[in-house]
């Protein structure tokens, strides 16, 4: 089934809104360029992907790979990943400064150091889905986000929201 029809029980703004997002990452991604998608908690995102986006880009000839998490490596070359639950400490100063407590253990640090790694090695046609709750944290992405601090590589930024 085309993933435009997957959203057929949508209202109709809403399915534009969808379509135009599948359209924009679709088109860098086959630009081998790496894409952010920005989203709340239990807002739909993995859903979306794994039901719309990874069979859209399937339909186009694409082999793609989906890692649940940045403890994961890609195993063999695919020519688009996708990598769920990344972390970015770009905005750690941003999400500390709206917490009374350290928003990050050392402990979580070093994992995230270690995920790091992990989406270095990623190629640049990968999507990276990042979670934040607050509007204002989402905001702070999509107008500041412009280069990954786990390898300096561009990134485009996209909200997700039904």
């Amino acid at each position: 089934m085309p993933a435009t029809l997957r959203w057929a029980r949508l209202p109709r703004s809403m399915k534009k809104t969808m379509d135009n997002l599948l359209s924009k990452i679709t088109e860098n991604l086959l630009r081998q360029k790496s894409v952010v998608l920005v989203g709340s908690t239990d807002s739909g995102k993995t859903y979306w992907i794994q039901n719309t986006l990874i069979p859209h880009l399937e339909s186009l000839n694409n082999k793609v790979e989906y890692l649940k998490d940045g403890s994961e490596l890609s195993k063999g070359s695919p020519g688009v990943v996708i990598c769920d639950e990344v972390e970015t400490l770009f905005d750690k100063d941003y999400l500390q400064g709206s917490s009374p407590e350290d928003y990050y253990t050392p402990e979580y640090l070093e994992k995230v150091r270690q995920w790091h790694e992990n989406y270095a090695r990623l190629p640049k046609s990968t999507l990276f889905v990042i979670t934040r709750n607050k509007p204002d944290q989402i905001k702070n992405l999509l107008e500041n986000f412009r280069k990954s601090d786990w390898d300096d590589r561009e990134v485009v930024v996209f909200k997700f929201e039904k």
